[in-house]
């Protein structure tokens, strides 16, 4: 199926010359979900509902301008459209291609029921609370969020050492580490 909301979402991201949020696209395109979305439909399907097509759409115009050498960098705050590089056609990790898997399988629009909703936005929330779990662990051990696992196991063993109660550091912060390194190996370990 194609998604009427293509044109408009590609038109807008070719005019900004930064990246824009999924709910400047939401925004956008508020009359044509007048037309897409039924009237009847519960106010929770409705944000989903909103929140699908317009992620299809963008999913369908990333894999379209790729053929054009550019690429689609698709965050809930940070959706932007440059120029293809090899760094950048090949940052794309596995969940981006589940995200687009699901976006594009039109199925999961409207075979959803108000609990999977309600599941799915739950989860939703669990994850981007643990995005503040990562930045405080980046934080403890004093790395930015551009930084790998190397980086990450090299920095936590220094500070475990310096922080090592039998080495004459303080147990609170070697706890604090330790979490901290447990946290992000969760979200590293393997880049």
């Amino acid at each position: 199926m194609i998604n009427p909301l293509i044109i408009p979402i590609l038109g807008y991201l070719r005019q900004q010359n930064s990246s824009c949020s999924l709910l400047d696209l939401v925004t956008l395109c508020h009359q044509d979900f007048l037309l897409l979305i039924g009237k009847d439909v519960d106010h929770q399907v409705v944000i989903f509902q909103k929140n699908f097509f317009v992620m299809n759409a963008l999913y369908q115009i990333q894999r379209y301008i790729q053929t054009e050498g550019f690429i689609l960098t698709i965050l809930p705050l940070a959706i932007s459209m440059g120029p293809n590089s090899t760094d950048s056609a090949n940052a794309l990790t596995t969940r981006d291609t589940e995200l687009a898997s699901y976006y594009l399988d039109w199925s999961n629009l409207n075979n959803i029921t108000v609990e999977e909703v309600e599941t799915l936005f739950s989860s939703f929330w669990q994850r981007y609370r643990e995005i503040d779990k990562v930045d405080a662990a980046l934080m403890t051990l004093g790395l930015d969020k551009d930084v790998n696992w190397s980086k990450i196991r090299k920095a936590y063993r220094k500070k475990i050492t310096l922080s090592h109660p039998d080495k004459g550091g303080c147990a609170e912060d070697f706890i604090e580490i330790r979490t901290a390194y447990e946290v992000l190996s969760f979200s590293y370990r393997g880049t």
